[in-house]
């Protein structure tokens, strides 16, 4: 029997097209571990491949160009060469380099996260004789055994809609849609629920001198001054400020305030991720949210009257507490399987995967009928989690992901496109404004894997032990 750790070496000799278009050509590929969910990729080109690609650049480039003194394709191969060779060389080089790995990736199944390393990069050159090695090392999806998934035991919390709840929701809705008036005047002084607009700049180090270097400059900015029911909690340039509120509470229009804090763990900036900074605000204008009518939101609710309203807004209650109930169920047996999964993870937790972490957990809570300045809040607190939360979020979504594979779960465009018109009802908005929006920005895989997650606890859910009481749902 192989040693665990003894390199596995294949020849691909097809002279076919890879999937993604690149041509395939002969070479050997060694392929060992190089750490937790690490491979090291030893790639070995031979020198006919590296010749024939030389020859059909130099045949390209003479096609090409004119030299003084020679007609388009006439110039000799000795004077093309004495004047391009270098760059052809070079740029022979990186392609071979990519369509070798991105073969040797494709060939050999691996599933790749983050961007390959290859080794000495700058050092390697096409050789004048004989094959060309280099070597890639990757981060690769961990191997997972999953537990047995049926009968997990799972609690259905108990969610009843009460008038007071009803009351609160109409109040909420009257709150979200009301009319931010500028309070004029000078001086004006900052109230709880106010929104404030100013200059917001983050600098690094703590009680940041004036000619410290500015890592956030973002003039307009907004904030929202909290009060004691969400316990005076705010953000500010993304980031969370416990006791915002109190701090912005009094404070009057022309004047600046200053926070020395450190930057959240999760943070996508390194030189603010977890340093100390200085976050300064200068606060220019103050609005005040006018609810708005009764009449305007029975209006928005197709609702002739307030008893009307009431019923609406209670099934509209009813709906979310549905989705609040499998979400509670799904996050008990994310638990269990987290708790059951033995998984060692990347060294390297880049804060490219930790962002896209966080905004499908922005999705889902936007999903779940959150309003956004509620989900613009818990994106901030997510920021500021350590990164050992957002290790076991990462061991989480390879869990899942084994157990999609297992239970050969598929998400259908006509699925996303369901979610998206539902997501575009809550916001009140066009769905097919949403869904540009989303392509534009990428959120569309983001939505396609929060689909494919929740079909796949959905799925585990079915064969889950279900008992009916009471459980603090987040």
């Amino acid at each position: 029997m192989a040693e665990e750790n003894a390199p596995e070496t294949a020849v691909a000799t097809t002279e076919e097209q890879t999937q993604s278009g690149l041509p395939r050509g002969e070479q050997t590929v060694s392929i060992a571990d190089s750490g937790p969910a690490r491979k090291s990729i030893t790639i070995e080109l031979p020198a006919d491949r590296i010749a024939k690609r030389l020859e059909d650049e130099f045949a390209k480039v003479q096609g090409e160009v004119s030299l003084p003194g020679f007609r388009r394709g006439r110039a000799p191969m000795r004077l093309l060469k004495r004047r391009f060779e270098a760059s052809i060389r070079e740029d022979v080089r990186g392609q071979l380099i990519s369509e070798a790995y991105s073969q040797a990736i494709e060939d050999h199944k691996l599933e790749v996260i983050g961007d390959p390393d290859v080794k000495n990069f700058k050092d390697i050159k096409l050789p004048e004789s004989g094959p060309l090695t280099f070597v890639v090392e990757v981060e690769v999806a961990p191997e997972v055994k999953l537990p047995d998934l049926e009968n997990i035991e799972v609690v259905k919390p108990k969610l009843e809609v009460t008038d007071d709840q009803i009351d609160k929701e109409i109040a909420g809705l009257r709150e979200r849609n009301g009319k931010m008036n500028p309070i004029e005047g000078e001086a004006v002084e900052v109230q709880a629920k106010d929104y404030v607009q100013g200059h917001i700049t983050i600098k690094a180090g703590e009680n940041a001198a004036a000619d410290a270097e500015v890592l956030l400059d973002q003039p307009g900015g907004f904030i929202l001054v909290n009060g004691e029911e969400l316990n005076y909690r705010g953000h500010i340039g993304g980031i969370v400020v416990e006791d915002l509120g109190k701090l912005a509470a009094g404070k009057k229009t022309g004047e600046t305030l200053v926070i020395s804090t450190k930057g959240p763990e999760l943070h996508e900036n390194d030189k603010i991720k977890g340093q100390p900074i200085t976050i300064t605000m200068k606060f220019d204008k103050v609005y005040r949210v006018e609810p708005a009518s009764l009449e305007s939101i029975q209006s928005a609710y197709g609702a002739a009257s307030e008893e009307d309203l009431k019923k609406a807004v209670r099934e509209t209650t009813e709906q979310r507490n549905k989705i609040q109930q499998t979400s509670a169920q799904h996050e008990q047996i994310c638990n269990y399987l987290v708790e059951k999964v033995e998984l060692t993870l990347p060294e390297g937790l880049t804060s490219r995967q930790t962002s896209r972490l966080i905004r499908r957990k922005a999705m889902d809570l936007t999903y779940r009928g959150v309003p956004a300045a509620e989900v613009n809040q818990r994106v901030a607190d997510m920021q500021k989690e350590s990164e050992d939360e957002a290790r076991k979020q990462l061991k989480l979504f390879f869990i899942i992901d084994q157990a999609a594979r297992n239970l050969e779960i598929e998400v259908t465009e006509d699925e996303v496109n369901s979610r998206i018109a539902f997501m575009a009802w809550q916001q009140n908005r066009r769905p097919e404004k949403l869904r540009q929006e989303y392509i534009r920005s990428g959120e569309i895989e983001n939505l396609y894997l929060q689909l494919r997650e929740q079909k796949t606890l959905d799925k585990i859910l079915e064969k889950a032990k279900v008992t009916e009481g009471e459980y603090p749902a987040k």
